[in-house]
């Protein structure tokens, strides 16, 4: 085969006799912990190994290969030896195979082998397959925007060249030709299955579709790959995009210590390919080199054996997680003081909730130039199909604003690689409706970043979107997906619903170090007016606001709703029944004492929003209620919500037959409280 080529020589390279024995040293170490990590398993001391054994050559001479003062490192949870070669100890290894609390990487939060350390500028991943190709695209970007050198190595199985971030990734590195290198490690087997059922063609030749060069070399072979990498990484560094190197190579042992590959490959097999081993075709090449004798290969052997059954002692005794609450978020927001009084009505020039949310995105990006605007159509003269960016690309150029493909997943997840290198990114998702394919990308990372790396990253993002029914858009342009996100520990999820609050809650949900939701009821767009408070304006994150008092029945709601809900307390007022009218601005975190503060008062309770009654946000609040509220209340928690379809049909007399109303919130607040 044409990677299997063995004709390079390691000075042709730049590579001096000292750099080949320390490489040498290094896979010798990825393997020797390797073997002890399945050791510990079997004696019962670690829980969990995924091996690495038979992939030493490439992830350490791909390193090696790449400046450990400006590059970044995405390796997945196969590349101990990338992580080795870039500096990481022995014993912050061992430290997460045993779960201890002084783990660095997460401090006993997931499993081992998930490599995290902003200092060496190794990103934090996750278990999902793929989710780290669009944060290596996202990094490269914001280097780009930043003017700062480094190239960004990406390692993946080929198993995870099938998810659809790795198309993703792969489009958005080559349309905008990012110093990225696609490192896709080929060890034949995605857990159990071939590389013949998985993969249609050659990995390396679907790079030429999106527009960048793609080779596949021999994986078991440093120097080769090596060469590849450092052509790779200069050809990037010269400005002239991406690269991916498909490396073939095999795995030795089992996916996993839970994983039995007896069951799907045979041992004739394994024997074969390890007849190419890495270590020991290295050790060959050093020894016909004259660069390492008996007693030099004795000695390193011993060393190396030393440093892990330290690595071990030292991780093995070290104390044990205690705190599985810590680090949830950056920043813990836990209303302790109720609302009480109705809001004064800010000053400033009355306009609509759409030009509030345009008037303070520029202001927001005026504030913070590390802040980039970036989605589907919101660049250029277009500004967004609601006209929400209009403008921004004219003012702060098209580095900070620009257009995206249709691709959602890379959307939010370029964002989280952005938010790494200390961008503010505000990406757009132009309905919510169209959000669910970066489900993983919202959940599963940026989510969940703070509390798996154990605080070492945060992933300051505001996902903005437009949710909800009101303008006749049918099941896909009318979803409220509020109840998906708010479930989710680690994820802010924020609802304006006056143009004071669009502005006050933009500028709390960009400069606050979590991710953040930023749904805008669309039906209010141009539907709201009110004052646009001039000169610097903040809404907590967490803090209710109290629209309307009274004391016979408490409303809560949020966005549309909670308009319609004031509207229907001033019909209420005409019929004597009074009404405190809480808007709760932010569902997660949620300002509770406000809640219970009215409930005390009213002992009636009516929450109403338009996403569907059954599971939707509002049960929440109701159980909130019953559990923490039950001596006040005079009545059943009662809620005024959407009926289970999937969403708004689009003729406009069934819509409004479904949507909540002013004179529906009436109706169910006099039947509330003749209880």
């Amino acid at each position: 085969m044409e990677w299997m080529k063995r004709d390079l020589h390691h000075r042709d390279l730049g590579l001096s006799d000292s750099q080949m024995v320390e490489m040498f040293r290094v896979m010798l170490m990825a393997r020797k912990m390797d073997d002890r990590m399945w050791a510990l398993n079997r004696q019962g001391r670690a829980p969990f190994v995924v091996g690495s054994s038979g992939h030493e050559a490439v992830q350490v001479a791909s390193a090696f290969a790449l400046d450990r003062e400006t590059d970044w490192l995405l390796p997945y949870y196969r590349d101990m030896g990338v992580a080795l070669a870039w500096g990481t100890p022995p014993v912050e290894i061992f430290l997460a195979v045993f779960a201890k609390k002084t783990d660095p990487m997460s401090g006993g939060r997931q499993l081992p082998n998930h490599w995290s350390d902003p200092a060496r500028r190794i990103f934090t991943q996750s278990s999902v397959i793929g989710t780290q190709f669009p944060h290596a695209a996202g990094i490269a970007k914001a280097l780009r925007f930043r003017r700062e050198p480094g190239v960004v190595a990406v390692y993946g199985g080929e198993g995870s060249t099938s998810e659809g971030d790795w198309h993703e990734a792969m489009n958005f590195a080559g349309i905008h030709s990012l110093p990225v290198i696609f490192i896709i490690e080929n060890n034949q087997y995605a857990i159990s299955v071939p590389t013949s059922q998985e993969v249609a063609g050659s990995i390396a030749e679907r790079a030429r579709g999106y527009g960048f060069p793609g080779e596949t070399v021999d994986g078991n072979d440093a120097l080769r790959v090596y060469e590849a990498t450092k052509r790779a990484a200069d050809r990037a560094r010269r400005g002239d995009g991406p690269y991916l190197i498909e490396a073939q190579t095999y795995r030795y042992y089992a996916h996993t210590s839970d994983d039995d590959d007896r069951l799907y490959r045979t041992r004739e097999e394994v024997d074969e390919w390890r007849r190419n081993d890495p270590v020991v075709a290295m050790k060959q090449y050093l020894i016909e080199e004259r660069l390492l004798t008996e007693q030099e290969e004795a000695a390193l052997e011993d060393e190396v054996e030393r440093l892990i059954a330290e690595a071990v002692s030292e991780a093995e005794s070290a104390p044990d997680p205690d705190d599985p609450f810590s680090h949830v978020y950056a920043r813990v927001v836990v209303p302790d003081d109720p609302t009480t009084e109705v809001e004064q009505v800010p000053t400033g020039p009355e306009v609509n909730l759409i030009t509030a949310i345009n008037r303070a995105i520029h202001e927001v990006m005026e504030a913070h130039p590390e802040v980039v605007v970036f989605g589907e159509d919101v660049a250029g003269r277009k500004g967004g199909v609601f006209k929400a960016t209009e403008g921004v690309t004219e003012r702060f150029g098209g580095d900070r604003c620009f257009n995206t493909p249709i691709a959602e997943s890379s959307i939010v997840g370029v964002a989280v690689g952005m938010a790494a290198v200390g961008l503010r990114p505000m990406p757009e998702i132009q309905f919510a409706d169209y959000i669910h394919p970066a489900f993983d990308q919202i959940v599963s990372e940026a989510a969940r970043i703070h509390y798996r790396s154990n605080g070492a990253w945060t992933c300051p993002i505001v996902i903005r979107t437009p949710f909800g029914a009101g303008i006749h858009g049918a099941l896909y342009h009318s979803q409220s997906v509020e109840s998906f996100y708010a479930h989710v520990p680690g994820l802010k999820v924020v609802v304006p619903s006056t143009p004071a609050d669009a502005k006050g809650l933009l500028f709390a949900a960009v400069e606050d170090p979590d991710p953040v939701l930023f749904l805008e009821p669309k039906k209010l767009y141009r539907l709201v007016k009110g004052p646009y408070p001039e000169g610097p304006w903040r809404v907590d994150l967490g803090r209710a606001a109290l629209r309307h008092q009274g004391r016979d029945l408490t409303i809560v709601s949020y966005g549309a709703t909670a308009y319609f809900a004031v509207e229907a307390a001033r019909m209420l007022e005409d019929l004597e029944i009074g009404a405190d009218v809480i808007d709760l601005r932010t569902l997660k975190p949620l300002d509770w004492p406000t809640i219970y503060e009215s409930v005390k008062k009213t002992s009636r309770v009516l929450i109403v929003h338009e996403d569907n009654e059954f599971v939707g946000f509002g049960a929440e609040i109701a159980a909130q209620v019953a559990d923490k509220a039950f001596e006040w209340l005079d009545a059943p928690v009662r809620r005024y919500a959407l009926g289970d379809v999937p969403a708004m049909p689009y003729a406009a007399s069934l819509e409004n037959r479904l949507y909540p109303s002013p004179e529906g919130i009436v109706q169910q607040a006099q039947e509330l409280v003749k209880y």
